[in-house]
């Protein structure tokens, strides 16, 4: 049978290769160990938090948390999964989960408390994502719809017939469709290859553009498989919200798009002529869908995204780095 003094020794070699952070501290809230997990997490030695307060690892708005904490251990309570932030020695926040248990004597008098604080950064980045991803999908949902009434409205105005409607109509979303599904990832992980830039433009306007003036001009590139996503999501999202409020809608003067590479950059100008603001009673620069795209752009093409109403129209401007668009012999 193992020794007291053994099981002691195991037990603190535990504490001491455990990723968690294992603290202990007294009443007083002052440290009496910290272990390299502590020391991974905070960026404090064990020789530097020993004898500090615990609260140098606090951000100055969780202060009174120490206070609350201190009143339930010494009516023996244990705090179990309490998520909070915590600071690191560097000043940058950590989001962290909570473990706080009393400590108490031979008498079972509480004269300290353990706590266990593990790093829960990527469950808060993974709900964040989750977020997006239902905004988005509520987004797109939503715009789906707004569309299909557009192109309803433009394509009964031309057909002379129900049938035609009808066939009209089915062209049209089976297009939407194919643009679509240009946006989601394959689930075998497969890339797509890579296709010139003139192809995918005119693709992804195709549904929108029948009767309505659209001017391009741009260079003969390749994209390159990875751009073409979120190239598509971007461009998909001006043409939406423009066959609702703008250039392709029923009373708009079409859209003018160009680009050109200039110092390892590709800059991309999508104009409405004659859209002065937006048709949504919106600021366009606060909704989803130009948060969207500034995400996209910025993560997905090593750039920036902006939309600007001027007096000769709507200008939206896409900034990317060459490299991550176009396939470079």
């Amino acid at each position: 049978m193992d020794s007291p003094e053994s099981i002691q020794q195991h037990l603190a070699a535990i504490v001491e290769g455990s990723e968690d952070a294992i603290v202990t501290k007294d009443l007083n809230s002052i440290i009496l160990s910290w272990n390299r997990g502590a020391e991974n997490l905070f960026g404090y030695t064990a020789k530097e938090a020993i004898g500090q307060p615990i609260t140098i690892i606090f951000p100055d708005d969780r202060m009174d948390e120490e206070v609350d904490f201190i009143a339930r251990l010494r009516r023996g309570e244990r705090i179990a999964n309490y998520e909070t932030i915590r600071q690191r020695k560097d000043g940058s926040p950590v989001p962290v989960s909570l473990t706080v248990s009393p400590v108490r004597d031979a008498d079972g008098q509480v004269v300290g408390a353990s706590k266990i604080a593990r790093d829960i950064t990527l469950q808060h980045q993974l709900a964040e994502q989750q977020r997006l991803l239902l905004s988005e999908m509520r987004h797109r949902v939503g715009n789906a719809f707004a569309v299909a009434a557009s192109l309803i409205a433009v394509a009964a105005r031309q057909a002379d017939s129900a049938e035609q409607l009808s066939n009209e109509m089915r062209s049209r979303l089976h297009a939407i469709a194919s643009l679509n599904s240009m946006t989601v990832n394959d689930p075998s992980g497969e890339q797509p290859d890579g296709m010139p830039l003139s192809y995918l433009v005119s693709t992804i306007l195709k549904p929108f553009s029948e009767g309505v003036s659209v001017q391009t001009s741009l260079p003969d590139i390749q994209v390159r498989p990875a751009a073409i996503t979120p190239l598509t999501l971007v461009l998909f999202e001006l043409a939406t919200n423009s066959v609702k409020y703008g250039g392709l809608s029923q009373s708009g003067h079409g859209v003018e798009i160009s680009a050109e590479i200039e110092d390892e950059r590709f800059r991309l100008a999508w104009k409405e002529p004659g859209v002065t603001e937006a048709g949504s009673g919106k600021d366009e620069n606060k909704g989803f869908g130009t948060s969207l795209c500034r995400l996209t752009v910025s993560t997905s093409l090593g750039g920036s995204f902006s939309r600007e109403f001027t007096p000769e129209g709507l200008i939206a401007t896409l900034d990317l780095d060459l490299a991550m668009v176009a396939q470079i012999p």
